[in-house]
Parts: structure tokens; sequence; C-alpha cells
């Protein structure tokens, strides 16, 4: 079986909350109804840190900052790239293109909850900018037998399903840890201090090991 392995590293589409209701006040009200239907003052000390918190994991609110991929080559060696920076269009365009070609091969997508996260977010972003998706990321409508996706979040689930993190799978199968430096939830704060580079560098050890993992997940 052949995976080709990607991750999205995705932040606020704002620095904070102030400067989404000074730039988009549509937005912002549409955030703020949100953040009273989810109770979020009972769990936040205010609306910007509930922004700051949760923006990054909505698309309506954040941006994809990073695209991680890669697969294993004819001589067993793991390739790994990325798209990477402030322009979000440029980003999912160039991987969308990047889908195209791969499409043409036997590859499958494969990651850790891509069917809950990055598929949707990537589509999302897609139509946003009105971009065609590729055939491979395009979901809707198709019949489980001709959806080329192996979410190994899927396959490693337990009767509780959002019981167990990446990291906890890589280390049952005594994988290293990509977490060893930033995680997800940095993500945000390591954008808008410009540290994109440090974005890159978490997101393609999330492909790497995402790898390793499918080499011992998928043996046969």
């Amino acid at each position: 079986m052949e995976l080709f392995h990607f991750d999205i590293e995705t932040a606020g589409q704002y620095k904070d909350y102030g400067t989404f209701l000074d730039t988009d006040e549509r937005g912002a009200r549409l955030f703020a109804g949100k953040y009273e239907k989810m109770n979020w003052s009972d769990k936040y000390v205010d609306i910007n840190e509930a922004y700051l918190e949760n923006a990054g994991i909505i698309s309506t609110y954040g941006r994809i900052v990073c695209i991680s991929f890669g697969f294993i080559d004819n001589e067993g060696v793991s390739k790994i790239s990325s798209y990477y920076g402030d322009n979000e269009e440029d980003i999912v365009n160039s991987f969308n293109n990047l889908l195209k070609k791969i499409e043409t091969k036997s590859f499958n997508l494969s990651g850790f909850r891509i069917n809950h996260f990055d598929i949707p977010w990537v589509l999302h972003k897609l139509h946003k900018y009105g971009i065609e998706p590729a055939n491979m990321i395009y979901l809707y409508d198709k019949k489980p037998w001709d959806v080329r996706v192996v979410d190994m979040a899927d396959d490693w689930k337990q009767k509780f399903a959002w019981a167990f993190s990446f990291d906890e799978l890589c280390y049952e199968l005594g994988v290293v840890s990509p977490k060893d430096i930033i995680n997800g939830s940095d993500v945000h704060k390591y954008y808008w201090s410009g540290k994109i580079e440090q974005i890159k560098t978490y997101c393609e050890k999330d492909v790497n090991s995402s790898i390793e993992v499918s080499k011992k997940l998928y043996k046969k």
C-alpha cells in the first residue's frame, strides 16, 4: 500500500480578538456569538483568550500556515517537503496541484485524524478561494470504495475514539515524538511571533513520525 502522508498547521486569522474586531467586524461578531453559545465565558478569562485558544482549530476563523507532505521512495527513503508562509491561497493551491499529480499514481492520502481535521480544512480553503479540489481529496458523494484515504486514527481507534493523541500512538509503537519542542497548541503564538520556520520543522516532524507509524501499522 503506497501512502502519501500529509499534515497541516493552522493559526488564527488575526493575532488577537481586538485586531479581528478592528479588521473584520462581521467575522468578529460571529465569533462573539459562538463565544456566547458555547458558554466559553465559564472556561476562559475573556473573549480574547477564547479566540487565541480556538481560532486556530476552526477553519472559519483560522488560516493554514503550513502543509507538509511525504512518502517513501523506491529505495525506502522518506521524502518530505512543505508549502508554508503567509499566503494561504498559494499554500493550498500548490498542495492541490501536487495532489492532482499524486492522484494519477497509486497513492492513498494518509495521516492522523485527517478525515476529521486536515482534509476538511483544506477543502474549506479551496472552496473559499474558488479552487477546484483535486479528485482524491474531494470526498463528497463518493462511495466508500472510491475514497483513497487511510486515516491511522480510524484504524487505531478504540471504543473511545478521541481518547488518544498522535503522540500517544507514537509512544505505544516506539516512534520518536514529533512534539519535542512545540505542539499544535503553540502554532498560533509561534506564527504571530514570526517563527514560521519552526512551525515548518514541527510539521515535517509530524509527517516523518506518520511515515514511521505507518511502517509498523501497515506491514502487510
